[in-house]
């Protein structure tokens, strides 16, 4: 069984969630171009669309526009993985560039990567084999910040307090 990440970020956020366009799931190769030709009509950025993603409880993927939060594209349920997809048109089809596990919504470890392993193989899409960049998130004990983890540097960027060696950011102090 995979581990379910519940959203952890501020409230304000998770407060807007009626206001988003409802998130289907992306099962085939189909519905990912159909999904891919819909964002790119919306938001082009030439060759390359990067999008928020998350894969929901029952592994399947779900894409949104990049200024969605995660937790929107999830309707706030839990998920499986989150972070951000960077697809890539070359002759005429597109290809996964980049995939992230950044999300600070989220906070997923990079160990979610075998849920996105596995929704993305059903695809029949070429994709790396692991998250680039990985990013590892803790919450500061004292003032409960969430901190994104940068060259192995422990320390709360708020209060300067060190901070766990395992992932706590479902703890809120």
């Amino acid at each position: 069984m995979l581990k379910q990440y519940n959203y952890v970020g501020p409230p304000e956020i998770r407060a807007q969630l009626n206001s988003v366009r409802m998130s289907r799931p992306v099962n085939t190769h189909q519905a990912l171009l159909h999904q891919i030709e819909l964002l790119t009509a919306e938001f082009n950025d030439g060759p390359y669309l990067t999008v928020t993603f998350i894969i929901d409880t029952e592994g399947h993927l779900h894409i949104c526009d990049r200024h969605q939060e995660h937790v929107a594209c999830a309707l706030g349920r839990p998920v499986l993985s989150a972070g951000e997809i960077t697809f890539a048109l070359q002759h005429a089809d597109y290809h996964i560039e980049r995939i992230t596990n950044q999300s600070t919504g989220y906070c997923p470890e990079t160990a979610s990567w075998q849920a996105v392993d596995s929704a993305l193989r059903r695809l029949e899409i070429h994709y790396p084999d692991f998250f680039e960049p990985a990013y590892d998130f803790r919450r500061c004990p004292r003032c409960t910040q969430i901190n994104l983890i940068k060259d192995n540097y422990y320390i709360c960027a708020v209060c300067e307090t060190d901070l766990p060696a395992f992932w706590n950011c479902d703890q809120k102090g």
